[in-house]
């Protein structure tokens, strides 16, 4: 063989072994499709200080700008400022409330609801804002401050896919087919997709409804953290800006399968259920529904599944300020 030829070879088996390689990965992709519109929800826009730098012992402006990108709106939407030192109207080498005491309240700045966009019109960015007083340093004294805070609000997710259903002898008739359903997610940082092949056999049970797992995974592809909805703020307060609770709750998303016609959706083997509580663990989680037929004679049917994640989430965000001693 001439030295041509025997390099064609050795491509055609580097290419063929791309091709396999390709195959292989593809087929062990666990769960079905998913169109993921990312991790969407409450953007930061700004998060400043004015005047940077300030001078000692003066009136200083923190301001935050938040914009829902997303495709559902955000509730209780609140901001806690935390990490430097606060104090009260005495404290004078802390920064304080330039107008009464200083406590977890005058710290954390409330949205209330940000709305996401509609058909015509884009989403309106919220501002809130806080005023302190700046430490009194010493004359020709320089100090940088790190300003953190804490965003949290309640968001969700819808996702929604055809998922096909036969009954046990179509499913045999038609070879036992193996596909995936393409769930589409909202633009939302937590998305999913249906871990149950499709179609769907849904095999006769004498003593009642034939019944099948329909099994869901969550992934958070957000830059936060979700936790359970329950902790979720209702105000300012430091009663109902709970961060040790949300701690407690984190990576628990609420997931709700609704029913459709004459299929049920069953949650924990509560008929009157269709929501679980679903945790979140290295990156994924996974929660599985009963689901029920009702009827009592079925070939094939497309069912158009809804599940809903709801959830609480947190964000943090940093910004810096540097102090002057007086001059």
């Amino acid at each position: 063989m001439n030295i041509t030829g025997k390099l064609d070879l050795d491509a055609n088996k580097v290419v063929l072994a791309l091709i396999i390689s390709a195959a292989i990965v593809s087929g062990c992709t666990e769960g079905g499709g998913s169109e993921d519109e990312g991790s969407q929800s409450v953007t930061v826009n700004e998060f400043s200080a004015f005047p940077n730098p300030t001078p000692a012992d003066q009136n200083t402006q923190f301001r935050m700008t938040l914009v829902n990108d997303g495709d559902h709106d955000a509730s209780s939407v609140y901001a806690r400022l935390y990490n430097p030192p606060f104090g009260g109207s005495g404290d004078d080498k802390t920064f304080r409330n330039p107008n009464g005491n200083m406590d977890e309240e005058y710290r954390t700045l409330s949205f209330n609801t940000l709305n996401s966009e509609g058909d015509q019109t884009p989403a309106v960015p919220a501002t809130s804002q806080k005023d302190f007083q700046s430490p009194d340093l010493e004359s020709d004294r320089d100090v940088s401050y790190t300003f953190n805070s804490y965003i949290a609000f309640n968001y969700s997710t819808v996702g929604t896919a055809d998922v096909q259903v036969l009954s046990q002898e179509e499913f045999r008739n038609q070879g036992s087919p193996q596909g995936s359903a393409n769930l589409e997610n909202s633009r939302a940082p937590v998305q999913m997709e249906v871990r149950t092949p499709t179609p769907i056999p849904i095999y006769d049970d004498a003593s009642g409804n034939p019944e099948k797992d329909f099994c869901v995974i969550v992934r958070n592809q957000g830059s936060g953290t979700p936790f359970n909805p329950d902790a979720v703020p209702t105000g300012p307060t430091d009663g109902e800006f709970n961060l040790t609770e949300i701690e407690d709750k984190k990576n628990e998303v609420e997931v709700t399968v609704e029913d459709v016609g004459d299929v049920n959706f069953i949650a924990d083997g509560t008929a009157s259920s269709q929501t679980k509580t679903v945790e979140i663990f290295d990156s994924k989680g996974v929660g599985c529904f009963t689901m029920e037929l009702t009827q009592d004679s079925l070939v094939q049917t497309t069912v158009p599944v809804r599940i809903d994640a709801n959830y609480g989430y947190r964000k943090a965000e940093r910004t810096s300020l540097r102090v002057e001693g007086r001059r």
